[in-house]
Parts: structure tokens; sequence; C-alpha cells
């Protein structure tokens, strides 16, 4: 059943394998707990001190170190929450990570060779060289002892020892034997017998591996046969000399380490070879077999590489064939095998799966000069696979994987710390190797060592990436301790002259530093960088610095500013404007936005009614719109434009927050600008420029003359005087002879148009604006030898002056041209005129004559009236009663009786009117239909000029007294004829209740 074994590599040697040996520490001392820094050690090289150790050492202390007082270790094994160590006294001891005891029992009268712990973690097994093996519950008293008549070297327990109640044991009797406790009784069962003593054995799953003097044998529980044989390398030394170093790093694979050689094997499953059998077999395979300079003493897989806790003392050489046979031949002298040479401290090695070494650590543990390499042990920890315990007589140490904190550590003390700080960033971020170990840097940690980092940054004159690191580690929240770190940082920079890096990442909350900090900042870069200032103006809110002294500073900074260009200066002025606004000065504010023609600040004036913020800067605003309109002197923008303009409307549209006044004073040294406002306000309102009429005659007669004989028309505010005076100056002749009109003196106005304008057309339209006679007769008196004038008088004069006057004017002698052609034209123009007024008579006789017609048949016309209608004064209907209808041409209707009183109701009755002493022929009963209709007809008219003796009138449209007396005659028995008549005054009227629901009808007739 032996395997075949691959040939024995050497260990590489090279630029990838170079060792680098570091120490532990003092060669002495007790398990204090320190953790070993690796600062004494000594290497292979002299660049040792850069390659930093990949494994961090930690002594156990606790109680271990008083354990060691009285006894010394001889087995180990790491369960999942505990150690199992056996002393050379026979003790058990139960201890965990940290070196406290937790529980011990003596198990043995001599030195417990081996120890071991179920899956469960709930029982232990120790073998000693008393010939004993012993089971002990750790939480209850079950407790198995079995005794041999050997010593027994190794011990393994069922990894369900708890259910199965087995274990296997092998010792100096070279036999292999499982014991079993059934129910019929106890059961030893030998599986194997060896020519050597069983060295070490390790039970994974279902399978038992095991080394004596032949090898290392396999042994499958689950089949009760022994699968493999992997045979110890040739030329080995003895066996008990180097005992076999064995362990499962996967169900699958076995390390085994024999003196000076490593061989990796492989369980691998094949079929069986009749294809019979129910699952396939497992074979054994060594993979890789190498050779080391040291002798093994533990093995461990480490990651992607072997772990190798080797030996390194002089007796290494046995491990040589030849030496070995040297040290066994009597006569060759074998001094090396009786003399003893002091042994070097063992270490702890990495080696690569190409098998080049990694890393070498030293370990100077206590005692190693006297100690051998069966002395020795490496325990992988169960539960923490990065984890092992390097067992020696007098100490216990802990060897994990360097972590992020030792990393950063020992990058600090070599100053990196720039790659210590981006490697806790990876971290942080989950990237890279160290991000599994973040947790172990805590945020004061990584503080510091940024902090390290940007000094050293700091002290090399780069105080911009400082500043980077600067606002990437220091912390942010609202305590004492964060704000005065950040204070300290930012004086540091103010000392290097470097505010300018760090002020952009100058926290303005959690933390808030204090007032005088940043308004130093701003003071430093006020002085030298205005556009940096300005970003940070903005950028900070208000409440972190004194907003005043900003601005004062500021201002003195302005000439500096200017002279170092025009980006400088608007850009400091935009900040001024701004802080002014924080302070609440709109009237500064708005002054600088205006200088700047910032967009949008007349709409802001309008928004926040801030007229009287502005009410002093007239000048500025109109020059704003000059600025805005694109106004010069080389181009001219039409005066109807400007006064359009956003700010000469705002100027207009206010007068009551900004009086004309007011900014009529501000514009007095530009008058053309004030010529603008003037005409803007005489457009909006004439009565507001009313006080300012002279100055602004003035204004049109220098920038506008074409204007001013409007405003001179249109206004009556400007002393006449005063714009004589000014259109003399300027010599604007129609301006005159307008002012003289108005003044009264149109004789001379006259004299300017003919003799200064010669204007014949001219004269006679101002004589007929005048309409005065005398101006008429003064001009047909100067046109009397003047041929024009005589024929523009007679073409032009028309109904205003008389043609046979001009003509009589004419001398005699005078030759005046055309006057044929005039005087034809006067004559024709007073025969149309004549014809003209013929026609029109016509016209009115043909209209007088269609209105009186339409008059008389309007009246001679029937009132229809409808017998449902109701009587306007008892509500009845009309055709209710026996009684006639009064009806009244306002269209108002009523009853007889309603109106009348009885007396005046029968004397004009119908049949009263009926003529006496009529033919019976004519009676009404023997007429014609017709004829009966004409009586009737006939009856009612006089019936209506009966009833009208009385002066009846509508009492819904009585609109005075007296229509209201005259309404209620018809109510008395006498007409006034027949009142007079008799002497008998004039009854008082009663009172009538006015109807208010009745329409509001003018006044009607019957």
């Amino acid at each position: 059943m032996s395997d075949e074994t691959p040939a024995v590599q050497p260990l590489a040697a090279g630029a990838a394998c170079d060792k680098t040996r570091r120490g532990s520490g003092g060669s002495g001392g007790a398990g204090d707990g320190s953790e070993y820094e690796g600062s004494d050690y000594s290497g292979s090289g002299d660049d040792s001190d850069d390659e930093e150790p990949a494994l961090r050492y930690k002594r156990l202390g606790g109680d271990v170190a008083t354990l060691f007082e009285k006894d010394t270790a001889s087995a180990l094994i790491a369960a999942e929450r505990f150690l199992v160590l056996g002393t050379h006294w026979g003790n058990v001891v139960i201890i965990d990570f940290e070196g406290n005891e937790v529980k011990r029992w003596r198990a043995h009268s001599a030195t417990v060779n081996s120890v071991c712990v179920d899956a469960a973690n709930e029982f232990v097994a120790s073998a000693g060289d008393d010939g004993r093996v012993v089971v002990h519950g750790l939480y209850s008293d079950d407790v198995a002892i079995v005794s041999y008549s050997r010593p027994v070297k190794a011990v393994a327990l069922d990894p369900h020892y708890g259910a199965t109640r087995r274990f296997v044991s092998g010792g100096t009797a070279g036999e292999l034997i499982m014991y079993e406790k059934k129910w019929l009784g106890k059961c030893d069962t030998i599986l194997y017998t060896s020519g050597g003593p069983i060295q070490t054995i390790q039970w994974q799953d279902g399978l038992i591996a095991w080394a004596c003097d032949e090898g290392v044998q396999i042994y499958s529980v689950e089949s009760g046969s022994r699968i493999s044989h992997i045979a110890r390398p040739a030329s080995s030394p003895r066996a008990d000399l180097f005992c076999c170093r064995m362990h499962w790093t996967d169900p699958r694979t076995l390390l085994i380490g024999w003196a000076n050689v490593i061989q990796v094997v492989t369980l691998k499953e094949h079929p069986s070879p009749d294809g019979s059998g129910p699952r396939p077999q497992l074979h054994a395979e060594v993979s890789v077999v190498f050779r080391t300079d040291s002798i093994v003493c533990g093995l461990a897989l480490h990651r992607d590489s072997y772990l190798v806790f080797s030996y390194g003392d002089g007796s290494t050489a046995a491990a040589d064939p030849d030496v070995a046979a040297d040290a066994a031949d009597p006569d060759a002298g074998g001094t090396i095998s009786r003399q003893r040479r002091d042994a070097q401290p063992p270490e702890l090695r990495t080696i690569n799966h190409n098998i080049e070494e990694v890393s070498s650590d030293i370990l100077p543990l206590e005692s190693y000069a006297l100690l051998q390499p069966n002395d020795y042990g490496l325990a992988p920890c169960a539960a923490q696979a990065d984890t092992w315990f390097i067992l020696s007589p007098k100490q216990l140490v802990a060897v994990r994987p360097r972590g992020l904190a030792d990393h950063v550590q020992w990058l600090a003390e070599r100053g990196l710390h720039q790659r210590a700080l981006e490697d806790i960033e990876d971290a942080y971020a989950q990237r890279g190797p160290w991000a599994a170990y973040r947790d172990q840097v805590k945020q004061s940690e990584y503080q510091a060592i940024g902090q390290a980092h940007a000094q050293a940054l700091m002290d090399a004159g780069d105080t911009r990436e400082a500043a980077a690191v600067c606002a990437r580690v220091l912390p942010r929240a609202n305590t004492k301790d964060v704000a005065e770190a950040w204070e300290a940082w930012v004086f540091a920079f103010a000392e290097a002259g470097a505010l300018q890096d760090i002020a952009g990442m100058i926290p303005t909350d959690q933390p808030r530093l204090s007032g005088t900090v940043y308004e130093m900042v701003l003071a430093f870069l006020l002085a030298s960088d205005i556009a940096r200032f300005t970003q940070m103006v903005h950028e900070w809110p208000a409440s972190l610095f004194n907003t005043y002294s900003v601005v004062l500073a500021a201002e003195d900074q302005m000439a500096r500013a200017e002279a170092q260009g025009a980006d400088n200066a608007r850009a400091l002025k935009e900040t001024i404007a701004m802080l002014y606004d924080r302070l609440n000065q709109p009237s500064k504010s708005l002054r600088l936005h205006l200088e700047l023609q910032a967009p949008g600040i007349l709409a802001r004036v309008r928004r926040e009614n801030l007229f009287d913020a502005v009410r002093d800067k007239a000048v500025l605003v109109l020059q704003y719109d000059d600025r805005t309109l694109g106004h010069s002197a080389e181009a001219p923008v039409a005066l109807a434009a400007r006064c359009g303009a956003e700010g000469v409307q705002l100027l207009t549209d206010n007068t009551d927050a900004i009086p004309p006044a007011s900014v009529v004073r501000q514009l007095v040294a530009e008058p053309e600008r004030l010529h603008v406002y003037l005409h803007a306000l005489l457009a909006k309102d004439a009565h507001l420029g009313a006080p300012f009429a002279d100055l602004q005659v003035e204004l049109y007669a220098e920038f506008d003359a074409a204007r001013l004989l409007g405003f001179l028309r249109a206004s009556t505010y400007y002393s006449l005087e005063r714009a004589l005076e000014i259109c003399e100056e300027r010599a604007l002749v129609p301006e005159m002879v307008f002012i003289l009109g108005r003044m009264g003196d149109n004789h001379r106005a006259l004299m300017l148009i003919i003799e200064r304008l010669n204007d014949v057309p001219g004269a006679i339209e101002f004589a007929k604006e005048q309409n005065d006679p005398e101006l008429w007769r003064d001009l047909v008196v100067y046109a009397h030898d003047k041929p024009e004038f005589i024929i523009g008088l007679l073409e032009l004069g028309g109904t205003h002056t008389s043609p046979t006057a001009v003509i009589h004017s004419i001398p005699p002698n005078l030759r005046v041209p055309g006057i044929r052609r005039a005087l034809t034209n006067v004559l024709h123009d007073y025969h149309l005129q004549v014809d003209l007024c013929t026609g029109c008579r016509r016209v009115l006789d043909g209209d007088c004559t269609v209105l009186a017609d339409s008059l008389r048949r309007i009246m001679h016309r029937g009132l229809p009236v409808d017998g449902g209608q109701p009587c306007l004064a008892c509500e009845q209907p009309l055709g209710s009663a026996p009684h006639c209808t009064l009806a009244f041409w306002c269209g108002h209707v009523f009853h007889d009786h309603c109106i009348l009183l009885p007396d005046v109701q029968s004397k004009t009755q119908m049949p009263a009117l009926e003529r006496p002493g009529l033919p019976r022929r004519m009676h009404p009963a023997l007429r014609s239909p017709r004829d009966q209709q004409r009586m009737l007809t006939q009856a009612k008219l006089d019936r209506t000029v009966h009833i009208r003796q009385y002066g009846p009138v509508c009492p819904v449209c009585a609109a005075n007294d007296d229509d209201r007396r005259k309404a209620l005659q018809a109510h008395s028995a006498w007409s006034p004829a027949e009142r007079r008549d008799r002497g008998l005054p004039d009854p008082a009227p009663p009172a009538v209740p006015a109807r208010t629901d009745l329409p509001p009808i003018q006044t009607l007739q019957i």
C-alpha cells in the first residue's frame, strides 16, 4: 500500500525567497502577555528593516506564567473556544486564548504526551507516559480511564465521541488501538501494528492518520481498512529524535513533516477495480515534497502558503545521511552525537506554493538554547483560521497575521505616513488586503496618522497636499476638541503663509470655528488673492465673521484692486455690495450694483420697494439706462427710447418716493440726462414738471429744438419773458412768434413772420389763429404793395378778410402777377358758398316737413289697451268692471272711476253727450254697425275733450307738486272755469301716495 513519492525538491533561494528573520524579543522572560514588536532581530541582509513582518506574536500571560513557575508544557491543542495544555507533571489545564486558567485536573502521574478534543468541545482526552488514556468531560463528571502496559504517545478522539464513545491511541508498543464502549462492554481493536512506536495520530471526519517508523498510514473508519501508506523519506534520521508532524488542512489534504522534509498528501476518489463497489474509494497522492534546511516542529496552512515552525540547531546536521552514518559508527569518533551544542532560536517560516520562502521570523523563546525539536509544537486554532499557538516548555505564544493596526504602526515608525493613510482609507472602503481588519484602526488613530502625514508635507513645503490631507482626516463634529484641532491647523497654515490652500476646506459647521479664524483667512485672501476672497465670502455664511469689519477692509483695498485690473475691481465691488445687502444697507449696496450695471437691479428696486434707497442716485440710474441702451455721443439713442428705459420709468413712476425736485438737483450737472428725465416726466404728468418749466424750455432749446414749440403750446407754467429771451438767444423765430402771440404782441409776431421768415401762408395762418380784425388790417396794409402777399390774402384769406378791401388797397401802377387766377378763385369760392347755403336750406326744409308729418301721425294713432291689463290704481283688470278706461299718452291706463270723482264721472258719461232732439231714425238701435262705430268714436272724442277741461295728468308720471295738483283736479266736482265763475278757491290737494312700484316714464298725455 506504499504510495509513489515524487522527488524531493530543495527549498528555493533567491530574490523571491530571501529570508527576513525577525526576533520576538529577549530570550528570557516570563510570559507577561506582551506582543513582540520585532525590534530585536537578526537578518540575512542589511536591508531587513525595510521588509514588513507578516505575522504578529504575543506571549500568553495570565495564569500561564504562574503555571510555568513549577511545571513545563509538553502537549497543546487549540479548540474553538479554549486551549488544552498537557504538562510534564501529568496535569491537563484548560485555558482561554489570553492565558487565563479555566479548569485543571491531574490526569497522569507522568508526562502528558498528547491531548485531544472532540468536535463538540465537550470531551478532552489525554495520553501519558504512565500508560493511561484519560477522557474527561468538560461539562459533566463523565471520566473514562483506559490503562495500557506501555507509555502511550498519542491519542485521538472520534469527532463524535459523545455518541460513539471511541478513540484511538498508540505508543511505544507500536500498536494502533481503537477503544470502543459498546452495549456489551468495552472493546479494544488493534488497527495496525508497527515495528516502532506510534508517534502522532490525527482523526479528521472518517479518516485516521498516524505516524510510525514505516511512515504515515491513513485508515478509513467507514470501510474499516487502511487506504494509504506514505513512506517515510529515504535516509531520514531516527523518528524518535525528530518526531513526525501532521496537520489536516481540509478533509482531503494532509501536511506531513519528517525531520527536514515536508510532504503534501492529497486524497482523491477513484472507482473500485471491478466497478462493483458501492462508492468510489479514496487514494492518497503525494503532490508536493520539498526539503528545508531545518527541522520541522509544526505545520499549518496560512492562506496560500505553508507555515513551518522549524528548529535551526546544529543538530540538524544529523538530518544529513552522511553525518548520521558517522554518528552511528563508533570508530569514527562520533563527536557530534555526543557533544551537545547550544541550540539556535526556532523560526516560523512562510513558504509559498512555488516552494519559495517568503518570510522567516526568529523566535528567541525562553531557554531555547537548551531545547530540542521534540520540545516544540504548533497548534492551529480550529475556530480562527489565521491563529496559531506555539508550544515551548516555558512559554505559549499566540501567532496571528499582522492586522491593519500592526501594519499602520510599522509604517508610522518608519515615517511612511502616506502609505499608512492610504491603506487605512482602502480598508475603510473595503478595498485591498486589509479590508477584513478595518475595525482594528479607530478613527482617532486614523486622524493621528493623517495629521502626521500632513505635518510631514508641511515640513516638505507641499502645503496644498497637506491641506487636502487635513480635509480628509480631521474630524467633523461640534465639539470643542475638534474645533481646536481645526484651528490649530489653520494657524499652522497661517504661519507658513499658505492659508489660500486650506481656505476652501475650512468647515463652516460641524465644527464651527472661532470668528477670528474666518476673519484671518479672509484678510489674508483679500491681501493676496481677491478672486479667492470673493469666492469665500460668497460661500461662507454671514454668521461666521464680522461682516462690517470685512466690508471696511474690502473698501480699503478697492484702490489696489483697481490698480490690478478691472476684473479684480469688479469682483471686489460685487462682494462689497453683497456684504452691504447682508448688513441690510440697500442704499450702499444699490450704489455699487448700479455702478456695476448688475442685471435686474432696477427690477429688484421695484420688487423690494427700495425707492428710498435710489432717491439720491438719479445720475447712476440714468447712466445705467444709457449703458443698457448703448447710448453714447458717437452712437446716440432716440429720445423716445431713452425716456422709455427702465431707470427713467422708475424715477417717473414713483415721484412720491423720489421727488422730481431731488432728481433735478442731482442732474443739474448733466443737462442732457436732465432733459431726458424732464421730457419723460412731462409725458407722464405735465403738472409734475410745472416747477421746472423754465428749465425745460432751455433744455428743449439746447438739445431738442424741434420739440420746443410743442412744449410751448402744451405748457402754461413757463415764464413768457424768460422763454422769449431764450428763443431770441438761439434765433428760434417760430417759437418767438408763438410766445409773442401768447403775450398779446401780435403785431410784432406778425412782423417776425413777414420779415424774418417771409412766410405768407404762415402770416395768414397766424392771423387766423389770433382772429384779431386789427391784425388783419395790419396785414392788408402791409401787403398792399407786395404782390406775393396780395395773392396770398386773396387765395388764403377766406372769410377772415374781404377781397374787396384787398383789391382796393392795391396801388394803380402795381403789377401783381397771378391776380387774374386769384380773382377767379375768389369768385368761384363765392358762388360755391352760395350754392352750398341754398342746398343746406333746402335739405333743412325737407327734414322739417318729414318730421312734422311723422309727429302728426303719431299723435293721431290709437293706443291699444288689453282688457286683462291691470289698472295701475286699483290693480284690477281693466275689463273686469263696467266702466270706461282712461289711458294717457305715456302708456299708463286706469279705470275712469279710479281717476275721476263721481260728479266729474257723471258729467262725462257717454249717454249724456248725445245731442238732444235727434230724430228717431237716428237712434243708435236703428243705425248700421258702421254708423254706430263712427258715432261711438265721435262720442269718445267728445268725452276726451270734456275730460281735458279738468286738466287730468297721469298720477304715475307727475313730477312735481303742480303736476300732482293738476292730476287731482279731476277729483273735484267743479272744473277750474266753473270754480272761477263761482268764486270758489282751489281746494288743497289731498296727499296722494306715491307708487314706487310704477315704471319711471316721462310725462304722459291723454
